[in-house]
């Protein structure tokens, strides 16, 4: 079972005139871009994540209310191969659990004698995800220098609080492969990986869709002189 956790947000918020668009079944016909800028603002959290997870190859405009940009929408896999195709939507929550939450757990509270309005938000759809990784029993990769594996290096893996919980180095072919044990108080969070004359490097394991397999590229550190300056 692995949870997958996405963001939606408008990176560039469209300008056009929303009342100035002729009006279609799932929104409005925008003749600026020539495409339809579905409406969002009134679905629920499944039917948003549904529609989206759906047309996740192509380009989408929508418009939303801005407390609909501002969650989390976690979606539980039963199968590896998931796709949200409509034949998965309509068996529903039987092959995937969802749920959304706000980023932001605290609430500020609002004074009750205002009212607050604040209009939708319309353009182009960008998706943020990020993967639950606590199934993976391993990491491993290859470490490479100038197109060539390399192995005079140190690979650390680290918890959150920056603490070494295993070290390694790779083969003569750069290649390697480090336990994971996230049954530890402290989750291992990143691998550093640093050599004598090169670069260090860090990656962090929510910031990447596999954490097997990966090509790490290492190069080689700037040669800088140091001292007072004299002038002839």
């Amino acid at each position: 079972m692995k949870a997958k956790k996405i963001n939606y947000s408008i990176e560039e918020p469209c300008h056009e005139d929303w009342n100035q668009m002729k009006p279609e079944a799932k929104g409005r016909f925008c003749s600026s871009c020539s495409k339809t800028v579905v409406d969002f603002s009134n679905m629920s959290d499944f039917s948003i994540v549904s529609y989206l997870e759906g047309k996740k190859n192509e380009s989408v405009c929508g418009r939303f209310r801005p407390e609909q940009m501002e969650k989390t929408y976690v979606l539980t896999k039963w199968n590896h191969s998931f796709s949200f195709d409509l034949k998965a939507v309509a068996l529903g929550l039987a092959l995937t659990t969802f749920s959304a939450v706000h980023v932001n757990a605290q609430v500020t509270p609002i004074d009750t004698t205002q009212v607050i309005y604040q209009e939708p938000l319309d353009g182009m759809v960008s998706v943020r995800e990020f993967y639950d990784h606590t199934d993976e029993k391993f990491t491993g990769g290859r470490i490479l220098l100038d197109g060539k594996g390399y192995d005079l290096v140190t690979i650390q893996l680290m918890d959150v609080s920056g603490s070494v919980i295993s070290t390694t180095s790779p083969d003569k072919d750069g290649k390697f492969k480090i336990p994971l044990d996230w049954s530890k108080s402290k989750d291992p969070v990143s691998l550093v990986i640093s050599g004598q004359g090169l670069i260090s490097h860090a990656l962090y394991f929510d910031q990447k869709e596999s954490i097997k397999d990966m090509k790490i590229t290492l190069y080689n550190e700037e040669i800088m002189l140091k001292g007072n300056v004299i002038s002839r």
